[in-house]
């Protein structure tokens, strides 16, 4: 007859001592080893001792922060969906995930610089109509814009335009990756809590 293999459970003092020996620098795999569990089995104790020590932990200082009542409901929205009970918890919680939402974004940065290098080009083609128009002017002539030159200002409204839709749809990208690694924190962090 087949008989599964039974899994080792770790003591109170496993558990403490793989803290201590992973806060020296032992890695995940010689501790799994050492105390016959999985690697698995390792990540997830230290976890649930950082868990512990952070709802443990002392805590002594306030936030407040003023919102409307759209930003309120909406907050309050997400913290339902998550079945987090409280706003202070959702704070609290959105706070010690806060190290991985406000990462800097390289690729927003870089298409930004981008941006700013074709916004800088036609903001230069822009300045030389407008100079050709004011010297006729100061000559007392009738300005040359003809088709070509209107034309040329057609297109670059329409790149205006077109460059206005591409940063907002890269803020919109923005916010939905944000969106979603915030969601991800507080579902973690809810699940984590039961």
């Amino acid at each position: 007859m087949f008989s599964m293999p039974t899994r080792r459970r770790l003591t109170r003092d496993d558990r403490l001592a793989i803290v201590r020996e992973r806060a020296k620098g032992v890695t995940h795999k010689a501790l799994a080893d050492r105390f016959g569990v999985t690697e698995r089995t390792i990540y997830y104790t230290l976890r649930t001792d950082k868990e512990r020590r952070r709802e443990r932990s002392v805590r002594t200082r306030q936030v407040s922060v003023t919102v409307t009542e759209d930003e309120l409901r909406a907050f309050d929205a997400v913290l339902a969906r998550q079945g987090i009970s409280s706003r202070s918890d959702g704070m609290r919680r959105l706070i010690q995930a806060a190290n991985g939402v406000f990462q800097p974004d390289e690729t927003l940065e870089g298409e930004l610089r981008s941006f700013r290098a074709s916004l800088n080009r036609v903001g230069n083609n822009v300045t030389q109509i407008a100079k050709r128009l004011n010297e006729a002017k100061q000559k007392g002539i009738a300005p040359a814009f003809g088709v070509a030159s209107l034309a040329q200002i057609r297109s670059l409204a329409g790149f205006v335009l077109a460059f206005a839709d591409q940063v907002n749809s890269l803020a919109e990208r923005r916010r939905a990756r944000i969106e979603m690694t915030v969601d991800a924190a507080l579902r973690e962090l809810a699940d984590g809590a039961e």
